[in-house]
């Protein structure tokens, strides 16, 4: 991803720092359709997500009503897993998948190794470094919440994940994609009212 499109900016004032993630712990549960292909595997089913004030739960559970796994985060980094379906229990495949829902739920990190930029679509875009590596937030004006994620890799972006969504109070969709292996995961809202 090249920087030289984008330009130094602020925060515009009704953005606050940390207000930018879909998930906080007044927005009351999620429940998403979900799709998720893991190389050889794929599983549809249904996707809890649960904010508290402590942290944010994830059950994924297939149309038949076998759980995949339940994950728990306390902080984007530190999480923990409660449980894992044997067939997707791989080390480097629940530390990625860790790493994504994190990244999903906490959007980015509030330090002083951020940097705001805006692009040419006027988006604000949250330059963000930690310990996970680098990351791009790219923020709606309008509703001030994350329309994209994305981690560069060397040569291409890594992970993108997308919030597509028609009003400022959830997510209709969210497309989690990786370029260097192969893991997709879509959700798509269901709308419990």
């Amino acid at each position: 991803m090249s920087l030289n499109s984008f330009k130094p900016t602020s925060l515009p004032p009704e953005c606050k720092t940390g207000s930018f993630s879909w998930f906080t712990e007044d927005t009351g549960r999620f429940l998403f359709r979900s799709s998720v292909s893991i190389y050889r595997n794929h599983f549809s089913g249904i996707i809890l997500i649960k904010p508290t004030t402590e942290s944010r739960r994830i059950l994924f559970i297939t149309e038949t009503g076998i759980k995949v796994f339940d994950l728990e985060f306390f902080s984007p980094e530190n999480y923990e897993v409660h449980y894992c379906m044997e067939a997707v229990n791989r080390k480097a495949l629940i530390r990625t998948l860790g790493n994504d829902f994190s990244l999903m739920l906490y959007s980015v990190s509030d330090d002083s190794r951020s940097k705001v930029l805006t692009d040419s679509r006027s988006r604000t875009i949250i330059r963000s470094t930690d310990d996970a590596g680098k990351r791009f937030c790219f923020i709606n004006a309008n509703t001030c919440k994350v329309e994209e994620l994305v981690s560069p890799g060397l040569l291409c972006d890594k992970l993108k994940i997308g919030f597509f969504s028609n009003t400022p109070e959830a997510p209709d969709s969210i497309l989690i994609s990786h370029k260097n292996i192969k893991l997709d995961i879509q959700l798509t809202r269901i709308d419990e009212n």
